[in-house]
């Protein structure tokens, strides 16, 4: 038997392949589509240099207040038993592929006015889980 291992995919990239998938006809399993994609990376990356592009340290990220919020960092929110999410890219918090305010985020999410210090969850790069913006805030406080 092949060994395996487990690796990370944001819950909304694996569910956007598997309707991907679905919509094309294609009746794989989406984790054989994430190995096939694997597969094909490997057999172009070595002819196509910008695959191989190194990923250097960023200083980009979005400052919230008194909390920064490094390039690549994930922002959710649950209301009424769904989960929204945001991203920041470079400078800038992106949800639904437009910028917007961590505050604007949970009142557009809600339709009212919220505390998005208490509401929205943060997992930043090297965080291991999802934090409350409000614990992140209080740490970077006190530290």
């Amino acid at each position: 038997m092949e060994t395996q291992i487990s690796i990370p995919v944001a819950t909304r990239q694996f569910l956007e392949l598997a309707a991907f998938l679905k919509a094309q006809g294609d009746t794989r399993d989406p984790v054989l589509a994430v190995q096939d994609a694997i597969d094909y990376w490997l057999d172009n990356a070595s002819w196509k240099p910008e695959l191989l592009r190194q990923v250097q340290p960023s200083n980009l990220g979005y400052q919230w207040k008194g909390l920064f919020l490094p390039d690549s960092t994930e922002v959710r929110m649950q209301y009424k038993s769904d989960w929204y999410y945001a991203k920041v890219e470079g400078d800038k918090l992106i949800y639904e592929d437009e910028p917007i305010t961590p505050g604007r985020l949970a009142n557009t999410v809600t339709g009212t006015s919220r505390n998005a210090w208490r509401d929205l969850w943060i997992k930043r790069p090297a965080d291991a889980e999802w934090l409350l913006a409000d614990d992140c805030r209080a740490a970077g406080e006190a530290g």
